[in-house]
């Protein structure tokens, strides 16, 4: 019963090692940006301030972002906390809109960067799906190339939905109404001299017609 005992204490201390050293690895995504969209014509960044930027026809609709699909855009200049390089990083935005793209059209929620940007970029956008949905993608572009995941899952009309799109070593993942769906892929570094571009494209297309509640970029 003793040796039993034992071994059963052994098995608790390496599990609870194990979870010690598992949780500082899960801690070190740290919020570069967080913009809680709720003054114009600037936007606050609320993680310390690093990256405030600035509105463009955007206005204030309970405690959202309005933009009208049309010109309405926010900016963030470029910094390098915001470039990940070959760490991990974690876009997040909460959105509301009634409108599905049209095909071919896509709508910008936040990216930094071109597919054609030296250095790469990454983003979340609305594309049309093949049963005529609006649903969330997320696009990353490494030394290695491109690599981009879409759900399935209609987000127009729900409401306010949150949008997570999540890149490790090992690949890219998007979290958008109630489904995560997940792509393999080794990647490479990151880094560009682009600015951070919200609601769209930041060349005079791909305008998001609708609200949104604040957007978040992780790196660690």
């Amino acid at each position: 019963m003793r040796r039993v005992l034992r071994r059963l204490v052994i098995v608790a201390a390496t599990t609870a090692t194990l979870v010690a050293v598992a949780s500082p690895a899960q801690a070190a995504l740290s919020v570069r940006a967080l913009w809680n969209m709720n003054s114009v014509p600037s936007m606050v960044d609320g993680a310390g301030g690093d990256n405030n930027g600035t509105t463009r026809n955007v206005t204030l609709s309970g405690g959202a972002y309005r933009f009208n699909g049309s010109n309405a855009i926010a900016t963030a200049p470029d910094r390098p906390n915001l470039d990940p390089g070959s760490a991990n990083v974690r876009l997040s935005a909460r959105i509301s809109f009634t409108q599905v793209p049209t095909n071919g059209q896509t709508f910008d929620i936040v990216r930094k960067g071109y597919a054609t940007t030296s250095g790469g970029d990454y983003k979340i956008e609305l594309r049309r799906s093949s049963a005529g949905q609006a649903v969330a993608a997320c696009e990353f572009v490494d030394s290695r190339g491109r690599v981009a995941v879409q759900g399935t899952v209609g987000l127009q009309g729900r409401g306010f939905v949150t949008v997570t799109c999540t890149k490790t070593s090992r690949g890219l993942s998007l979290t958008a109404g109630g489904q995560t769906r997940t792509v393999a892929r080794t990647f490479g570094s990151i880094s560009n001299a682009a600015p951070v571009y919200i609601g769209a494209k930041g060349d005079g297309t791909d305008w998001y017609p609708g609200l949104m509640d604040w957007v978040k970029i992780e790196i660690g």
